[in-house]
């Protein structure tokens, strides 16, 4: 566990340097529970000592049933030991590793100022983000031959009243049409939902932008749902999903999900927010976010605050964001590059 503590601590040095909060932090039990499903995800950490010291971490994440020519790294040096070759060392390890296991395609991400702060701009391939192509963490990446493909926009919002959220939703459900019908759960997904919760998971991911980053549609089914749900679980994290059935066939055409960490009480994470293709323009998305802030203060109380992040590109979700109260507060670079050769 210690691994992942550290894994976590160098990561909430990042944040706080960056922006003086730890609203983008992990904490090291959500960061352990992503690990505890190596059928889907092998992850491999590694760390950089000085004597007994650590002073690096770089994170390994290996997907196991699609996207088999990717490796995603993630990498953190103690802000002390900067500029003395460990994230070099750290890295040519990782890559190293991906290599071996036989992975052509590199992705990594960063965390810069919402605001570039150079005098230049660097963009992904689509979409209207920018960042400083002279931050550190951007000029690591760029000297390694990697591309900017995509600018995440990171907002944060202060979560209104209970009487403000529940008027909301109820407004929002007065202007959707009667064919929809919210439905919500915490934790475990109940049975009947699995295979429906899979189709969604499945279009989630070719459905939301990429930037053009080499990405296949994920292998979801219904014992991929379940044994996520379960780790989470385990773990003592929270979820809340709240999706949109279509009456007429009984399918859901939705879903919104948004996590909780015990040991950060005060605040949430929106993650995935997705309505299916031939089902949207019935304001089904601002349904599901209005009715998921109301059901927050009465599920964890103590939630004060949501983060959450999005494509630069994604101007609808950003719209209903901004709508809900959502400010932007940091930029998330998504880099990529090709390697030239996989394992021998």
């Amino acid at each position: 566990m210690w691994l992942h503590e550290f894994d976590a601590a160098m990561w909430q040095q990042v944040v706080w340097d960056l922006f003086g909060s730890d609203d983008l932090g992990e904490t090291a039990r959500r960061r352990w529970a992503e690990t505890q499903r190596p059928q889907y995800w092998l992850h491999r950490i590694l760390i950089a000592r000085e004597g007994d010291v650590p002073v690096g971490v770089v994170n390994i994440e290996l997907p196991q049933e699609d996207n088999l020519h990717i490796g995603y790294i993630s990498l953190a040096v103690h802000r002390e030991h900067r500029g003395r070759g460990v994230g070099s060392a750290l890295f040519d390890a990782a890559v190293d590793d991906l290599l071996a296991d036989g992975r052509t395609t590199i992705q990594m991400w960063t965390y810069e100022p919402l605001e570039p702060t150079g005098e230049r701009r660097l963009r992904g391939t689509e979409g209207d983000g920018a960042i400083d192509p002279g931050s550190p963490s951007a000029q690591f990446l760029l000297k390694r031959g990697f591309t900017l493909m995509q600018v995440d926009t990171m907002s944060a919002m202060d979560l209104p009243s209970q009487w403000e959220r529940d008027a909301q939703a109820v407004d929002a459900r007065e202007r959707t049409p009667l064919d929809y019908e919210v439905v919500q759960w915490v934790g475990v997904t109940p049975d009947r939902w699995l295979e429906d919760l899979a189709v969604l998971h499945r279009a989630m991911s070719t459905d939301t932008p990429t930037g053009g980053a080499e990405l296949e549609e994920e292998v979801f089914d219904a014992e991929r749902v379940r044994s996520g749900d379960e780790v989470w679980t385990r773990a003592g994290l929270g979820q809340l999903y709240t999706a949109v059935l279509h009456a007429p066939t009984g399918r859901l055409v939705g879903f919104s999900r948004v996590f909780h960490d015990p040991g950060k009480p005060s605040a949430a994470d929106q993650w995935e927010t997705l309505v299916l293709k031939e089902h949207r323009g019935h304001g089904l998305g601002w349904l599901m976010k209005t009715h998921s802030h109301a059901a927050l203060g009465r599920r964890w109380p103590a939630v004060t605050r949501i983060v959450t992040g999005n494509a630069s590109e994604n101007a609808h979700m950003l719209a209903i964001n901004h709508r809900l109260g959502f400010e932007p507060i940091a930029a998330s670079g998504w880099f990529e590059r090709k390697e030239s050769r996989g394992a021998q």
